[in-house]
Formats: structure tokens, sequence, C-alpha cells
């Protein structure tokens, strides 16, 4: 997720859920929203695919309206839409997205109501109340507790293994790395092997932090902070290799394909670390709606004295952009997807491996080359 990702913001997805129909209420009734179903002749998917089982039990809610086919939005009394923990998660989401924070959080509160252990209807209800959910990278507090706590630990300790390995094997003395954040990723790889640096960052906090223990290692580094676009747009540069680790995520579609093709024309081995994240046709979807209200569950869970900070301050305020609930912070691909827009941009040597499992999705690492790498 940016991870939304969790190691950077090159830039400041999410599919949004198809139009729906909306029905008059009785003259002087208050209308609500909740989830049904509208059953399509296509096969069930199980719900939690790849959650422990217990997990899957534990979050969700044996009863539910949602079946395993599509969502429809149907306007109706108060008291009818809060039914289940699922239903009410749900209605409170759609009814945020659409600007009606009244609702939201009556549903959110009744979500909580229904499971008193569900965190992510805590929290949920805790930034409906603030309506803080958006500009997720103005907290560098909450951004860093994100990264430093959780399966990010591991996350990070896999990632900055590859790219150590990397640096001893292709020993580059330029390396340019786009979208570093405060350094979770870089530093810990500068060890066996320290290239002159550059790091582009556009948040101004996190950026600072990198380079203060770039100067304290005596590592000659130059630093850029703006966003990947505005990097591209004019600078002419070469470097050796160029990586950026759950960063390029943060970039809508044209702007993935026109910072890629830049990568390509000013470096001959590029380095790409993101989720596998697959395509769905609609968020609302309720199989894949269900496995985000557990993977999210989980996900708040790896977090105790943080999970506030985490959960309101990074995790939910990416998650919702999903929903159209706010501006996205992050456009997520499927690895195919990422390894097609690679040899769209000019990379001609392409390889990819599994590089750690987490609760959002599973990390990968690519490596492309041009045909002069």
């Amino acid at each position: 997720m940016d991870q939304g990702r969790p190691g950077g913001a090159a830039a400041a997805s999410r599919a949004s859920g198809r139009r729906t129909r909306r029905r008059p209420g009785a003259a002087g009734v208050p209308l609500q929203i909740r989830c049904v179903a509208v059953a399509r002749a296509r096969p069930r998917r199980a719900p939690g695919v790849g959650l422990p089982a217990v997990l899957a039990r534990a979050v969700l809610p044996r009863r539910s309206h949602l079946n395993e086919e599509h969502v429809l939005i149907h306007q109706t009394h108060p008291a009818d839409i809060h039914t289940d923990t699922e239903t009410a998660l749900c209605a409170a989401i759609r009814a945020y997205s659409s600007g009606d924070t009244t609702t939201a959080h009556s549903a959110a509160v009744q979500a909580r109501a229904l499971d008193p252990d569900s965190e992510l209807a805590r929290l949920l209800a805790v930034i409906i109340a603030g309506c803080d959910a958006a500009g997720v990278y103005d907290s560098p507090a909450a951004f860093r507790a994100f990264i430093r706590g959780g399966g990010n630990i591991g996350l990070y300790e896999a990632t900055s293994g590859a790219l150590r390995e990397l640096y001893q094997r292709h020993r580059p003395q330029r390396l340019l790395d786009i979208g570093t954040g405060d350094g979770m990723a870089l530093l810990p790889a500068l060890t066996e092997h320290s290239p002159a640096v550059g790091v582009v960052e556009p948040s101004a906090a996190l950026l600072a932090e990198t380079t203060a223990e770039l100067t304290r290692r005596g590592i000659p580094h130059l630093a850029w902070p703006c966003t990947a676009q505005d990097f591209t747009a004019t600078h002419t540069r070469r470097w050796d290799l160029v990586q950026s680790t759950f960063a390029l995520q943060s970039l809508p579609e044209a702007d993935k394909a026109r910072v890629l093709r830049w990568i390509a024309a000013h470096t001959d081995r590029f380095v790409l670390v993101e989720f596998d994240v697959p395509e769905v046709e609609s968020v609302w979807e309720p199989a894949w709606f269900r496995d985000c209200l557990a993977r999210l569950e989980r996900g708040l869970r790896e977090y105790d004295d943080d999970r506030d900070l985490v959960g309101a301050g990074f995790i939910l305020p990416v998650i919702l952009g999903k929903f159209g609930t706010s501006t996205p912070t992050n456009y997520e691909l499927a690895i195919d997807a990422w390894e097609a827009l690679l040899r769209e941009a000019g990379f001609a040597g392409i390889t990819t491996r599994r590089l750690a499992d987490y609760w959002w999705r599973p990390a990968f690492l690519g490596e492309a080359v041009t045909g002069a790498g």
C-alpha cells in the first residue's frame, strides 16, 4: 500500500465504485445507506483469501448481507442499516465517500457496537469525526511510526538486504533513489558498498532525516526536495543504477509511464520494489471488500502503542483513497502490469521475484536493464 507505500512519497488507487441508483425515502424520514447484494452469474469466491482461517473467522461475521457477486446501495431507514459489522462498515465508507459524515459516523459507531473488538470500526469513527483522511505525508510522525513497526520491520529488512546484494554485485558509482522517504530502505543497504547517492523526496521533513544520516556517514550525496514528476522533467544526469522502493505506486498511470521512460533513458539498470496488487473491477465487490476488511484489521493489530497514530494518520487514509473518500495517495498495480510498463518504457531484460510477505499484499523486487545493461 504507498503502501500506500510504506517507504517514502514519490508524489502526492484507487478504483471507485460503480455508479449507484438512489431511491427517494419517505417524506420527513432521514435517509441512510446500507449495502445489499444483487446476484450475478459468476463463481463464488471464498472470503479472506490468503489469510489464516482463524483470522478470517475472528474478523468477518458469519452473518452478512453481502454475497459474493456485486453490491448496490439503497437508501433506507436508519435502523435498517446496522444489521452486522460488515454491512455497517460498508455503509460508513459509502456514506463518507459521498460526503455524508453524519450517517458515516453513525454507521461506524454502530459497527463498533456490533463488534467491540474491531479496531477498524473504532479508528474509522475517529477519522470520520475529525474529517481527517487526507494528507497522509503531512504527518511525518505517523509515517515514521508506520514503517518502523509492525510487518514493516521484516519487510524493510528484506528490502535493504536485497538492495545491499545488488550494490555489491553491480558496484554502481552513482546511485539515484526516487522516493527515498527517510531512508528506511536505502540507508541500511549502504554498508558494503557506498556510492555517491542522489535522493529525491517531496517531504522536506523525511528528506532531512535521510540527508542528515548520509552526511554523518560521510557519503557524498545530492538531494532534491521535489516529486518524481518534477525531478524527471528537468534532470539530465545519467546514473549507474536507479532504484525506487514503494514509491512509484504513488503516481497516476500517465505519470508512471513518463517517469519510467525517463529512467530508461538515464540508466542502464533500474530496481523497483512494489506490492503485487491484482486489479479489481470494483472495490465494492463483496469478496474484495471482505478481504480488504480482514487485511486492514490484521495490519492495524500489528501496532500496539502507536496504533491510533498509525491507523488514523496513515493506514486508513491510504486505504480510504481506494473508495473515493479522499484524494488517492497511491495507484497500485499487479506485478505483471509493472512489467508491462517497464517494457513499454524501453527496458529489455526484466526479472521479478517475491521479496516478502506482508499484511496488505506480497512485495516483489523487479530488476530491469536496457539493451546497454
